[in-house]
């Protein structure tokens, strides 16, 4: 019961094995199962068989820090790590290995835990993730729509030059403070603004209003 009372996404292994004991909702939700016994029994490699495209080279990472616990009996805490989830979109998160003992001292079981920081990120960081885990960048920025919940407003998909100004005028609003920071004029400025208005849905032609609605979603 402890994994299920704990605030946040938590999961308990067996050291010896890696394989789970015990398993949290919120946990479940990141690699899109339902139940607890979805994923019991199951180790990281297991995982990583369908999550591979997601990860990268996570599973290299977690069986390391699982590793370290296992041998050295002291957490492992790291601050930042991104990835991501079952639907591919970026999760930020702390992440938290405890070494759980028995009466001889010895490691018997790692409990994990991580706290979302999804939603802590800005857009531009968000943005940059996107870029790194999606090599098609067409990709990854209609991910990021997706992600920031403006992805149903566009006929067609802005260029990443037009997706940098939209982040931007989500952050400074003044057109003269966005092109400030862009490093580009105010004509030039203007001119990605009316392609992007361009390629909006018919009745979505009101920019303030969308980017009113661009937000990250954890």
């Amino acid at each position: 019961m402890l994994v299920h009372n704990m605030r946040g996404h938590a999961i308990l292994k067996d050291a010896k094995t890696g394989k789970c004991l015990d398993v949290n909702s919120a946990h479940l939700d990141v690699y899109g199962l339902d139940k607890p016994k979805d994923l019991i029994g199951y180790t990281v490699w297991d995982v990583n068989n369908f999550m591979n495209k997601m990860w990268l080279d996570n599973a290299q990472q977690v069986a390391k820090f699982d590793e370290e616990v296992l041998y050295t009996g002291k957490p492992v805490v790291k601050s930042l790590r991104v990835w991501l989830n079952s639907q591919g979109m970026v999760w930020a998160h702390h992440m938290g290995k405890l070494p759980v003992m028995n009466s001889n001292k010895q490691v018997i079981a790692i409990l994990g835990s991580s706290e979302d920081l999804t939603a802590s990120l800005d857009l531009r960081e968000l943005y940059q993730y996107y870029r790194y885990f999606y090599q098609n960048r067409k990709v990854a920025i209609s991910k990021f729509l997706e992600h920031v919940g403006i992805l149903n407003y566009f006929e067609r998909l802005p260029t990443d030059a037009e997706t940098l100004v939209l982040i931007t005028k989500k952050n400074f609003g003044q057109n003269k403070l966005v092109a400030q920071y862009l490093k580009i004029t105010e004509g030039t400025l203007e001119s990605h603004i009316h392609k992007i208005i361009n390629k909006l849905k018919l009745d979505c032609f009101n920019l303030n209003n969308i980017l009113l609605d661009m937000k990250i979603i954890p």
